[in-house]
């Protein structure tokens, strides 16, 4: 999930391109959902682009079936 300002427009851009690369999917708007944990080099990187006050990550502990 993220909230990136739209002064930071280059870096939200990216972030989506990425998160596509990496399989994941919108589930709604800022709001995307994948199959693994996103690489640590990746994670670092939000870091250094000075956007991971805007991004959080939440991991499931079990899936469920409807």
């Amino acid at each position: 999930m993220f909230d990136i300002p739209e002064t930071k427009k280059a870096e939200r851009e990216w972030l989506r391109w990425h998160l596509k690369k990496f399989n994941y999917s919108m589930i709604q708007k800022s709001v995307w959902v994948g199959p693994s944990p996103l690489p640590k080099e990746f994670l670092d990187y939000i870091q250094f682009i000075k956007i991971k006050d805007g991004f959080k990550t939440f991991k499931l502990a079990k899936s469920y079936d409807f």
